[in-house]
């Protein structure tokens, strides 16, 4: 089976990079950082168990996929429950980029407070985790 170990590499230094962006007060970057963190570990846990990832951006789809192939209600009702924060993340993947939108340093530490609820449920659920560097 190909390694995917590269995805949560991948993912746990955009993690630090994103605190070293939030230091600097890049918080359109540091949003983009933490949001490519999730989607990158999300879709390595994905990989694991089917031997691929989603190719897409949306997290409904990519949490979908991941819910079905670890058998987890509890993701997708993570999902439901937290629908604004993943909006939120999509916004700081497509707008952090493209439009003139400005994350705030409040809203950067409340998404990161967010992804760590949400990586310890992935965590409990699937055995794996990201190294959370601060």
């Amino acid at each position: 089976m190909e390694s995917f170990d590269f995805l949560k590499e991948r993912a746990e230094e955009l993690w630090e990079r994103g605190f070293e962006d939030l230091e600097k007060k890049r918080f359109n970057l540091a949003a983009f950082d933490f949001e490519q963190a999730i989607q990158l570990f999300v879709k390595y846990l994905t990989a694991l168990k089917v031997g691929d990832w989603p190719k897409t951006h949306y997290f409904y789809e990519l949490i979908k996929e991941l819910g079905d192939v670890y058998n987890s209600e509890e993701i997708l009702k993570f999902y439901n429950e937290n629908e604004i924060f993943f909006s939120d993340l999509e916004d700081a993947y497509f707008t952090s980029r493209y439009f003139d939108k400005k994350f705030s340093e409040n809203l950067v530490k409340s998404i990161i407070a967010k992804c760590k609820d949400f990586l310890k449920l992935l965590e409990r659920i699937t055995g794996e985790g990201l190294k959370i560097i601060e």
